[in-house]
């Protein structure tokens, strides 16, 4: 077996200084916000009262989308011949999550690719596997935000539908195309990065099954976000197909805002504005909802993760601090 050197993500969101301005900047973002809104937000929160039971329901179908998002990656990574077991892969998987709370989202991948290879994975599969599964989960992440709630969205954002449309058909002939595209691609990378790649390719099977596994992901997502809010705001209506939709374009406007940790005021910000927009909630009720949801969901990406690491060999968490 080939040894591959992990590869290590060098990149200038790292740097202390640039650091703390992204963070001062993400804390102004959150206080424009909320500018404005503190009023209406005491007034709902005087009949704010949770209910665990669907906390607890909404929290079991969470970490069930985490279970379908691992096998996606799995599934993607054994296209190029890397084999890991699903206990390890959960592990890595979650140790990986933490990686969205550093600014540029991109330590995740280096972390993937550091505990694949101790497991006998090429680094460069498990990086590429990362990679793709998270370019695949936000281009289906458009799709279903279209699907679901294209109309509503667009009274918020005018050219909504249009755009995310565009953004759909891309993503689709861009799905068709990699089997074609990956191969020269990876075998640069691997190249630059003097790691060994297997000489398998993804099948057009493997590449639409992981697409119906992150459209499944996105539709969980949603589901999840309907049930917690009536643990804490059963005011707000409940049709499944809008807290979708709502939930998908928030969420991505979080992500693709590379600078803030875990799109922290931007998916809040973006979620406000379109619970509000569609009708579906008060303002009031609507800031409470992506405060706490923002707290909730922040507790299951973070919890796994922090409970994989203590199990990490020290080996392996020095590892992962050099990778940084």
């Amino acid at each position: 077996m080939t040894t591959t050197a992990p590869w290590r993500t060098r990149s200038l969101w790292h740097h202390p200084a640039i650091k703390l301005v992204l963070l001062l900047l993400t804390g102004i973002c959150i206080a424009w916000a909320l500018h404005g809104q503190w009023t209406d937000m005491r007034a709902a929160a005087r009949e704010f009262h949770v209910e665990w039971r669907w906390i607890a329901a909404a929290s079991a179908t969470v970490l069930a989308v985490y279970g379908v998002l691992i096998q996606s990656w799995r599934m993607l990574l054994g296209g190029w011949g890397g084999e890991l077991a699903y206990p390890s892969a959960v592990q890595i998987w979650t140790i990986a999550n933490l990686g969205r709370w550093i600014p540029g989202k991109v330590w995740s991948v280096g972390a993937l690719s550091v505990l694949a290879a101790r497991e006998g994975v090429s680094g460069a599969a498990a990086a590429g596997a990362a990679v793709l599964g998270t370019l695949l989960n936000i281009g289906t992440g458009f799709a279903v935000a279209v699907i679901t709630g294209a109309e509503g969205l667009e009274t918020v954002y005018p050219g909504f539908r249009t755009g995310a449309l565009v953004a759909s058909a891309s993503f689709a002939v861009g799905v068709l195309a990699l089997p074609r595209l990956l191969p020269p691609v990876l075998a640069w990378f691997a190249t630059k990065r003097g790691v060994s790649m297997t000489g398998r390719h993804l099948s057009a099977k493997t590449l639409w099954a992981a697409v119906a596994m992150n459209a499944a992901a996105w539709v969980g997502y949603g589901l999840a976000f309907a049930l917690f809010s009536r643990g804490v705001t059963p005011r707000i209506g409940s049709d499944p197909t809008l807290f979708i939709a709502v939930f998908t374009a928030s969420y991505l406007v979080g992500y693709l805002v590379l600078f803030s940790p875990g799109g922290l005021g931007f998916r809040e910000a973006a979620l406000t504005i379109f619970l509000v927009g569609v009708g579906a909630a008060g303002q009031g009720d609507a800031v409470i909802l992506g405060v706490t949801s923002r707290v909730w969901l922040t507790v299951l990406e973070v919890l796994p993760g922090l409970l994989s690491l203590l199990l990490l060999p020290a080996s392996q968490r020095a590892a992962l601090q050099r990778s940084e």
